[in-house]
């Protein structure tokens, strides 16, 4: 008969190769979005590479997927470089969130709003400040930067509208907008981070409902890695 430390030794050996497999998948998904230069495609193609971190978060807890997250960017940067790899910890805070969503029984709907707006916070919000900070990026060029981001956007918005043939009172309208969301960036900015961050995780959470449904129940029974 095994004893308890052969058992536990056994468990996480099998836990550490689960979740090197899961992590390589998500690499090869990764390459390949790496060498599609078509939005719509790489857009799905990350989704997918999501659900190897779902399926291990699932099983075998956050903390065994954040060491799968890691192994996974050392690697993916090895083949495309330091900047580029960072696309593998993106794949990683979003299915380690939608995986603990599912681990906790929270459904589909509820979990991606909960989702969506952690994921702003920790995989759009955060590393921008962080990287200002860091990199001292002078404030008063981001601030013009941003007003002019968002002068253009109106810009473009008023000039799509003309050719439309929408009526002149709505032109007005849009470009009445201009000045106080100009004036008030950061909401703006804060609201299409927020907008950017739950599409992204609502694709990911569809995608993996629709695979996930296809794979026995069994398969995601919880195991800790001990």
């Amino acid at each position: 008969m095994r004893d308890e430390g052969t058992e536990r030794r056994r468990l996480r050996t099998h836990a550490i190769v689960e979740g090197a497999l899961l992590g390589d998948i998500t690499i090869v998904f990764l390459l390949m979005r790496a060498f599609f230069p078509v939005p719509p495609v790489r857009a799905l193609i990350k989704a997918v590479a999501v659900i190897p971190f779902i399926m291990l978060t699932q099983r075998r807890g956050i903390k065994l997927t954040i060491l799968a997250g890691l192994a996974s960017y050392i690697l993916f940067s090895a083949l495309v470089g330091p900047l580029l790899g960072l696309a593998a910890i993106d794949v990683a805070v979003a299915g380690i969130l939608i995986g603990a969503g599912r681990r906790w029984g929270i459904g589909p709907v509820f979990n991606t709003l909960w989702t969506g707006v952690a994921y702003t916070v920790l995989d759009i919000i955060f590393p921008t400040v962080v990287s200002v900070i860091i990199f001292q990026y002078p404030i008063h060029a981001l601030v013009k930067s941003a007003r002019n981001f968002v002068g253009l956007v109106f810009k473009f918005g008023g000039w799509v509208l003309q050719e439309a043939h929408a009526p002149a009172s709505a032109v007005a309208s849009w470009q009445s907008w201009r000045g106080p969301v100009a004036e008030n960036w950061p909401i703006a900015w804060l609201a299409v981070s927020l907008l950017y961050g739950m599409l992204n995780i609502y694709l990911a959470v569809l995608v993996s409902e629709m695979v996930l449904r296809q794979i026995p129940e069994q398969t995601f029974l919880v195991e800790e890695a001990a």
